[in-house]
């Protein structure tokens, strides 16, 4: 059986984008680099919008239990490993983790992570809300694609070759690691 309904899952989700836009905003504080800065305090306030959207996801599914078809075990054990490999559903200092990334393409491959990680999430959690919500969760899942294509541009725009715009930075790289 899953260990939590789809309220619970909506409240995880609102601790992955209050971590972000955290995360975002001490990005943008430390960054000298203005277009960065102005990326990172946007992507912070789109992670507000998405934890109030699922503020009021959460209130709507107080009432609902999971679905039948997802009750099984294997399923409850994949949403948990989803779960505890998603960094921001930890309680965890955002701004030791931005003081951590030593440039803004560091910052950017370690935000691409998150944001993947965030979609992973969001496209499970569709799966067990009743069907008249699922266009919250596909809006939310847009515009996390939406994030991951801002990001690869500015990264586009601040790394001199394909190599360097390819190469995964090895203090941090993906956000799992």
């Amino acid at each position: 059986m899953l260990p939590f309904g789809p309220r619970e899952l909506a409240e995880i989700a609102m601790k992955i984008e209050q971590n972000g836009m955290a995360f975002y905003s001490a990005l943008a504080e430390r960054t000298k680099d203005k277009e960065a800065k102005e990326l990172f305090s946007f992507m912070a306030k789109e992670e507000k919008q998405h934890f109030e959207t699922f503020k009021q996801l959460a209130d709507k599914l107080a009432s609902y239990g999971v679905p039948e078809p997802y009750e099984a075990d294997e399923y409850g054990d994949y949403i948990r490993q989803l779960i505890d490999s998603n960094i921001f559903s930890w309680d965890l200092d955002t701004a030791a983790l931005a003081e951590k990334t030593s440039s803004p393409v560091e910052a950017i491959d370690l935000a691409l992570g998150f944001e993947k990680d965030s979609i992973i999430f969001f496209v499970q959690f569709k799966k067990i809300v009743p069907e008249q919500e699922n266009f919250a969760i596909d809006a939310l899942v847009d515009e996390e694609n939406h994030h991951i294509n801002r990001l690869l541009v500015m990264k586009k725009a601040i790394t001199s070759t394909s190599d360097d715009f390819y190469r995964s930075q090895p203090k941090i790289g993906d956000a799992e690691k």
